[in-house]
């Protein structure tokens, strides 16, 4: 770096292919990754979005003065000289300050516990580790993947496809026998199942119990029909919204503001508004449990009618990716007041800041 600069300083030409490299990360003002943001060598194409974790590479910048800008969404930009060296990496770190144009922060404090006696004996359960457990929070981590594909990730659960026609049929370690397979407490049949009949997203837990001897009494079914173990699943009390087939990058929203396609809450008369009793994240469970308190900004469009476009959903910040999770579960049954410009009701771009705080007592 001295050297280069010297060079500059002295009039000495660089080599006409110098070029070095620039990464860092950007976060907001607590520290936390900002997902999305767009870096942008000035006077060029060269440009680069940071990852989920606010990391960005920017390779074949030419050595020499450089300025180096970060923007996103919400934030007012941040733009810093540096000198890129030939060859070398130079690292810097960014931090955004949000702008005035979101949402009120909502605030929670309490676990929303699922209204269900079906569930009070599965949680106690699962509060006391008796069994092997696939809880909600994986499953909502893969919403791609199926259910066989969460039990072979089990030691000792082997799923194959039998001579029957049963693709997904079930084999514990040991057995040569069926698990017998309960959904809501009732046995579902007392021969082969398709695990795979099942899907993920109505199921709020999975226990499994490889043999008679480890078996709850409650899950003990008559003539010896747990021998070959159990495996006990319970929907939810709601069905999540699946993710959309299709999602809206960064660069397309952005496009969408430039062509006011979408608006943002200084560009409107009346902006979005939220009804916030018809907002309620779950706190996610391992992080309640442990008292971790955290946050999570949201972004995406509210439409005409006061519905949330959630192709266009995207996580900006979380202090833990449960935290965002959470809030993308509960947005599709939230309503919103449309923005109006003109007279007339458009399309607005919003953040939603979430902070999770369990008190200590």
């Amino acid at each position: 770096m001295r050297h280069l600069a010297l060079c500059l300083a002295a009039g000495v030409a660089l080599p006409a292919f110098a070029q070095g490299t620039l990464t860092g990360r950007v976060r907001d003002q607590l520290g936390t990754a900002i997902a999305g943001a767009e870096l942008r060598v000035s006077g060029g194409t060269l440009g680069a979005y940071a990852d989920d974790s606010g990391a960005f590479r920017l390779p074949g910048v030419p050595a020499g003065p450089a300025t180096l800008t970060a923007r996103r969404i919400g934030f007012r930009p941040v733009t810093v000289n540096v000198v890129v060296a030939d060859g070398q990496t130079t690292d810097l770190a960014f931090t955004l300050m949000p702008t005035p144009v979101r949402l009120d922060v909502i605030t929670v404090l309490v676990r929303r516990e699922p209204f269900d006696a079906r569930l009070a004996a599965y949680e106690a359960r699962l509060r006391k580790h008796v069994g092997t457990f696939i809880t909600r929070e994986k499953l909502d981590a893969n919403p791609s993947a199926t259910l066989s594909d969460f039990l072979r990730e089990v030691p000792g659960v082997k799923v194959s496809m039998m001579s029957s026609g049963i693709r997904n049929a079930l084999r514990f370690r040991g057995q040569n026998c069926a698990p017998i397979v309960y959904i809501d407490g009732f046995p579902a049949t007392a021969d082969e199942f398709d695990i795979d009949i099942v899907d993920p997203a109505s199921v709020e837990g999975v226990e499994i119990y490889m043999s008679m001897m480890t078996v709850p009494p409650e899950l003990l079914a008559p003539r010896g029909l747990s021998a070959c173990g159990v495996v006990a699943i319970w929907s939810r009390p709601f069905r999540p919204v699946p993710k959309p087939a299709t999602t809206v990058s960064q660069a397309e929203l952005q496009k969408m503001l430039e062509t006011q396609q979408v608006f943002t809450a200084d560009q409107v008369d009346r902006p979005v508004r939220l009804d916030r009793e018809s907002f309620t994240p779950p706190y996610p469970d391992s992080l309640w449990n442990t008292y971790t308190s955290g946050h999570a900004t949201v972004e995406f469009v509210v439409d005409e009618i006061g519905h949330v476009e959630m192709e266009t959903f995207s996580i900006v910040s979380a202090s833990h990716p449960l935290f965002g999770a959470a809030v993308r579960v509960a947005l599709p049954t939230a309503r919103f007041a449309p923005a109006s410009k003109g007279g007339r009701r458009v399309r607005q771009i919003v953040q939603l800041p979430t902070r999770f705080a369990r008190p200590k007592s």
